[in-house]
């Protein structure tokens, strides 16, 4: 233990008199005196007894001296105790959980420093591509537990965004900012402007650096070209972040549903820091990845995940009461039969390439019968109910809703014989709205919502106007792509196991009684074919391929399956490389980025020039007054009982 007077231990030293007086003290006895004649001879006798050396002490009184001289030695010396400083009692701790913190030991090593930086009111930071607040003004017991949970994420560590984001917060005036990095990515100004800045408000900034140099190679970019052919050709590059010449073994695979899983293997040499490109061509439709095989520092950066949408081709039954010949439309094929071609949503749906629409009144016989044939509903990726006025058998709309429930696709188009027929009505449980009634009304518009602002990209509903629309509200859960404004929604969706159902609100009726005229409209056609891309997960490559480290919000919750986990929320973060299911797409996600995949470079952290006269005062100090305090309360305590016990012996 230190001390900051060690020369006042000097004082113990008062101890071997004391006990010399002790043993030396003479013993006062009892004695009679038969005659005074015997009061000099006794006397002597008993002096002489006193000077004798007692063997051992037993007066409490010994006891209560000897412990105060011991703590007025220590009350003099002084012993130094490590407390807070007043100014580092709130403590704001920036841990780096980047990429590169995957580094064997460094994200442990950053743990370990946060831990002992810890003060008595803490807010805990991850540095990933935006700054994620873990806890705030909480106990370090409690602290301490959050960062021994941190995990690192693969993404890029914003760590200026993250310090400006503290020092802008009023509520940390006075803090002590500790940032724990690798320091291997720092996109902003140089460290020492932050530090001055955190100056300027009253707040101590300090930076501790962790890691080693290793090495590590990785795929730092890669992008896809259409070939025009239903495959994709991609190009990437990978590096080696070493100062030594290696060869790397390059791998692809592809799954599809359409061709068998093939791979591809591609060696690859490559010089000390040295990059190539690599090509592979003919990409399927479906899931692939290409893999470097050889292991290294970081192993998010060593694969890249691709996925391109499948476009099967599909098959669509539309239940109409349309009074026409009951004719299958072939999408090879440009003569349709004229009643049919009266239908805008029919006409719309033939002009979809890869799409076979069957056309009836209602299921054959054989498949109410039970009868297992080719033309069985199972065979038909999509169903779509289109009455004006004459309902569906009730034994139909039982089998649809079956199929609905099975996993499959089914669209329902909002009109006045859904709200009318009774028959009808039992479809309402599988409908992602509730509809209450039907109304005329020609003031409202039509506006997307959501993720329908992306779907429908493109497609102007400027044009469209309502006259007649049946009122309905969404279920909890389910998701509105488009709506009357004001009124509800009149495209909404939502998942019924493995399949979706799906709520237009558009009758496609045309002439004097049309509800609306948005089957007139162009982008009638393109509105349908956008929906059912959705609906199937059909969408642009650019939507199913993206960065870790960004985001995509939606106005209601969606159930997402992330590489770990799967969870409902109102927005997806890509912080881990892999694949994300939402949204009937499956969406890849990879690193991409070269400074978090160089993990050879030392001393990254450069505080040079003004900084090296910025002082930086540590948590704790080391200080006397605590202890020596209470040193003094118990010296009180020892003389006032040492007076208490004199004071019965009528000593004094």
């Amino acid at each position: 233990m230190d001390y900051e007077f060690p020369l006042g231990l000097a004082a113990l030293a008062g101890v071997i008199p004391l006990i010399i007086v002790y043993l030396l003290k003479p013993r006062p006895k009892l004695i009679i005196l038969p005659s005074l004649m015997f009061v000099r001879k006794i006397s002597r006798n008993a002096f002489d007894s006193r000077r004798k050396l007692s063997k051992k002490i037993t007066d409490p009184l010994f006891f209560l001296q000897l412990l105060a001289l011991i703590l007025l030695a220590f009350a003099i010396a002084g012993p130094l105790l490590e407390n807070l400083t007043k100014e580092s009692e709130r403590v704001v701790v920036i841990i780096d959980s980047s990429a590169s913190m995957a580094v064997p030991d460094r994200i442990e090593a950053a743990k370990s420093i946060a831990i002992e930086s810890l003060g008595k009111e803490n807010t805990i930071i991850a540095a990933e591509s935006m700054p994620v607040v873990l806890g705030k003004a909480i106990e370090a017991t409690d602290a301490e537990e959050l960062i021994n949970s941190m995990e690192v994420r693969d993404t890029s560590g914003e760590i200026p965004e993250a310090i400006l984001t503290i020092i802008n917060d009023e509520g940390n005036q006075k803090a002590k900012i500790v940032v724990i990095s690798d320091f291997e990515n720092w996109a902003g100004k140089a460290p020492e402007t932050y530090i001055k800045i955190a100056r300027a408000k009253d707040m101590e900034l300090e930076f501790r650096q962790v890691g080693k140099a290793a090495s590590n190679y990785a795929i730092i970019s890669g992008y896809l070209k259409d070939r025009n052919d239903g495959t994709y050709e991609y190009t990437c590059t990978v590096k080696n972040f070493n100062n030594e010449s290696v060869k790397l073994d390059v791998q692809l695979e592809s799954k599809s549903g359409l061709i068998s899983t093939q791979k591809i293997s591609e060696p690859v040499s490559l010089g000390e820091f040295g990059t190539q490109q690599i090509k592979f061509s003919s990409i399927p439709q479906g899931i692939s990845t290409v893999k470097i095989l050889n292991k290294d520092a970081v192993p998010c950066d060593n694969i890249a995940w691709i996925s391109i949408p499948e476009i099967k081709p599909k098959q669509m039954l539309i239940l109409t009461d349309l009074e026409t010949t009951l004719d299958t439309i072939n999408p090879d094929t440009t003569d349709l039969d004229p009643a049919i071609s009266k239908s805008p949503v029919i006409t719309a749906l033939s002009l979809m390439p890869g799409l076979s629409v069957d056309v009836q009144h209602d299921l054959p016989h054989e498949l109410l019968a039970g009868v297992e044939k080719y033309d069985t509903i199972e065979k038909y990726d999509t169903i779509l109910i289109d009455c004006e006025h004459k309902p569906l058998p009730a034994s139909t709309i039982k089998k649809v809703v079956s199929y609905a429930q099975s996993g499959k696709n089914l669209i329902v188009i909002g009109n006045g014989c859904l709200y009318n027929s009774s028959e009808m009505h039992e479809l309402y449980p599988v409908l992602p709205v509730e509809i209450n009634s039907i109304e005329e009304d020609s003031s409202h518009t039509i506006e997307t919502a959501g993720s329908g602002t992306k779907v429908f990209e493109g497609i102007s509903f400027n044009e469209v106007y309502t006259r007649k629309y049946l009122a309905a509200v969404p279920r909890e859960n389910s998701l509105v792509l488009a709506g009357l404004k004001g009124a509800g929604p009149v495209v909404c969706t939502w998942k019924i196991n493995n399949g979706t159902a799906t709520y237009v609100g558009i009758s496609d009726t045309t002439g004097n009684d049309a509800w609306n005229n948005f089957p007139t409209v162009p982008t009638y056609p393109v509105f349908w074919v956008k929906l059912l891309k959705y609906l199937w997960g059909i969408g642009d490559i650019s939507e199913t391929n993206v960065n870790t480290g960004g985001y995509e919000a939606f106005d209601q919750n969606v159930r997402v399956k992330t590489p770990g986990e799967t969870i409902s929320n109102k927005f997806v973060y890509y912080d881990k490389c892999g694949l994300y299911e939402l949204n009937q797409k499956t969406v890849a996600a990879n690193l991409y980025d070269s400074t978090e995949s160089n993990t050879f470079t030392e001393n990254r952290l450069n505080l040079t020039g003004e900084s090296k006269d910025i002082q930086k005062e540590d948590l704790y100090t080391k200080s006397p007054d605590k202890l020596r305090k209470y040193l003094i309360y118990a010296l009180l305590l020892l003389l006032v009982l040492e007076n208490v016990l004199m004071f019965r012996r009528r000593i004094i």
